[in-house]
């Protein structure tokens, strides 16, 4: 936390992006000047790769120029571009809507937990009910950075026949060891715990489908012809994003305990309030979009609050895929709960700059 203790009346922001240093940096830009190698599998990209894998657990990485490219590359990989329905949570970022109609199919819209605001393997089996026929695939959307229940989805796929993928977005650091043969696609965005400004990986234990996506960066060259084996594109990242990023895992053990303190900070603040954390933030898992669940009747005056004393507050999901004009007309299953936990979840100053002072005067308009 900022070792600054007063800064009453001045604005404080929900969220400051922090990414390495221009210093911390620069061993890694020597290489590529020593090299002159800027792209296409690079040396630092394969070293990126190799420490996504230890950090992660997973046997195989696919390195995306985007989290958005992962999520479409992986449904790609796995629906075999056949077309279909998608089930998908309503309560996610838009980013993940996107993906799915980019990778050539219909997303079918779901409720989710209001407790782990996450689609079930019980929400998705109820779905199937009120399709005419199975979907080409599932898309579990990990909630800010929660780990998913990935046995309960194992079980689901073997059960149904359906391909689940993971929009594990914010959940880097939270998926050690758990990666199966289930992709589970994250983003390196600046906004994220590991950031390296644009950037986003596959993770599988699947070594014929870690091979496949990554073939599908490049074009779809497979092997050592320059001839397009399956359909793809230019996905990659250069070595300066690599860089960043081998410079961010560097920090990041240093940088996960001090976002543990501030959960923690604010955990310790609200066990006598009525707005809620995440089950597990702090303790199993770590986030750069902090929420709170607050009771419904209390968001308005919640709001008002916040805005009274300065508060930036954000809602990081809005209020639902379905409310977006581009996705209007999607099918859907009734959404009413949806529509009213959407508007419960808020988004609370949450970085490295924060005084205690600041979560203080947070906590303060809190119900």
């Amino acid at each position: 936390m900022s070792q600054v203790s007063d800064r009453s009346g001045a604005p404080i922001k929900v969220l400051v992006p922090k990414l390495p240093t221009a210093s911390a940096i620069a061993p890694y830009l020597a290489r590529i000047d020593a090299s002159r190698i800027y792209s296409n599998y690079g040396p630092l990209s394969r070293e990126f790769s190799a420490s996504l894998s230890k950090l992660t657990g997973a046997a195989g990485v696919t390195l995306t120029c985007n989290g958005t490219a992962a999520i479409e590359l992986a449904l790609r990989a796995k629906s075999c571009s056949k077309g279909g329905i998608c089930i998908m949570p309503a309560f996610t970022f838009i980013a993940s809507t996107h993906a799915v109609c980019n990778a050539g199919l219909t997303p079918f819209l779901v409720e989710v937990d209001p407790d782990t605001l996450m689609v079930t393997p019980e929400i998705a089996e109820a779905a199937l009910q009120q399709l005419d026929t199975l979907p080409a695939a599932v898309l579990v959307v990990s909630a800010f950075g929660a780990p998913p229940d990935f046995d309960d989805w194992m079980a689901f796929e073997v059960k149904h026949g359906i391909p689940v993928v993971f929009d594990a977005a914010a959940a880097v650091t939270s998926v050690f060891d758990r990666v199966g043969a289930q992709p589970v696609c994250v983003s390196l965005h600046a906004t994220k715990v590991l950031g390296i400004g644009e950037g986003g990986a596959i993770l599988s234990a699947d070594a014929d489908f870690t091979e496949s996506t990554t073939a599908m960066t490049g074009f779809g060259f497979l092997g050592s012809e320059r001839l397009s084996a399956i359909r793809g594109g230019n996905y990659r990242i250069s070595e300066y994003a690599a860089a960043v990023g081998l410079a961010a895992l560097e920090a990041l053990p240093t940088r996960l305990d001090r976002l543990r303190l501030l959960i923690d900070a604010y955990a310790t603040r609200l066990k006598n309030k009525e707005a809620r954390l995440q089950p597990g933030a702090g303790d199993e898992w770590v986030t750069m979009t902090l929420n709170v669940v607050l009771p419904e009747k209390s968001v308005a005056s919640t709001l008002d609050k916040l805005a009274a004393a300065g508060v930036e507050w954000r809602r990081w999901w809005g209020l639902g895929c379905h409310r977006h004009p581009a996705f209007a007309d999607v099918p859907r299953t009734d959404l009413s709960a949806t529509n009213s936990l959407a508007k419960c979840v808020i988004g609370l100053p949450f970085h490295e700059d924060l005084s205690e002072a600041d979560i203080d005067r947070v906590v303060a308009c809190l119900p």
